[in-house]
């Protein structure tokens, strides 16, 4: 009999990782802890996704009196603007036999910065340096590091270190743009901008997301 119970619930542990695994975006945002987005209630992201399936604005008022809009519904990705300025995003990456999610939330004010958590299939969060390294403004100099004095002097004119993170629903990979630049008054960002790159691509490799 213990042998028979013990297959049981192998059975029902490999049958529950298989369901979790095929879990849709939808599914996944519906089920999502209200802590991670708090002005978007659970009865709301139901509502939204209807809606957005029928064809129509997904809007909704939320109880904070903002108005919310799902954008973007794909098969492992989602794109949702919570507020006026504020936008989440949320990508469903398999990798090996686990699945973690990408929650993406930027603000935007006054210009667009974002901020990264990743968490695991049961919402839990993950340790994020042994997926991807987190950049800094450094890391959008376009120069060798031997012109040491010039990368000071242009890391001296930002003020506020900006970055806005997108994905999208084609691959796993997370776009970087340095909208720290847009901070800076007109002239002094005509004379720098050629220094930086102008983006970055974090591309994933498998387990984890390298700098391209």
């Amino acid at each position: 009999m213990k042998n028979i119970h013990y297959i049981l619930l192998l059975a029902m542990c490999a049958l529950s990782t298989t369901q979790l695994s095929a879990q849709s975006i939808a599914d996944a945002w519906t089920n999502m802890p209200a802590h991670i987005s708090p002005s978007v209630i659970k009865s709301n992201r139901l509502d939204m996704i209807d809606l957005y399936n029928a064809g129509m604005k997904a809007c909704v008022r939320t109880f904070a009196g903002d108005t919310a809009q799902l954008i973007t519904l794909g098969n492992t990705y989602l794109n949702l603007r919570t507020s006026k300025a504020s936008t989440l995003q949320i990508k469903q990456i398999q990798t090996g036999k686990k699945l973690i999610y990408v929650v993406i939330t930027t603000i935007e004010g006054p210009v667009p910065n974002s901020h990264i958590d990743i968490y695991d299939a049961q919402w839990q969060p993950c340790t994020k340096p042994k997926r991807y390294t987190p950049l800094a403004v450094e890391d959008f100099i376009a120069l060798p590091k031997k012109e040491k004095n010039r990368r000071k002097e242009l890391l001296k004119c930002i003020t506020l270190h900006t970055i806005q993170y997108t994905m999208s629903e084609e691959d796993n990979n997370i776009t970087a743009t340095p909208s720290f630049l847009q901070t800076l008054d007109e002239e002094t960002r005509k004379e720098i901008e050629s220094s930086f790159h102008s983006q970055i691509t974090l591309q994933w490799k498998g387990k984890k997301w390298k700098r391209q």
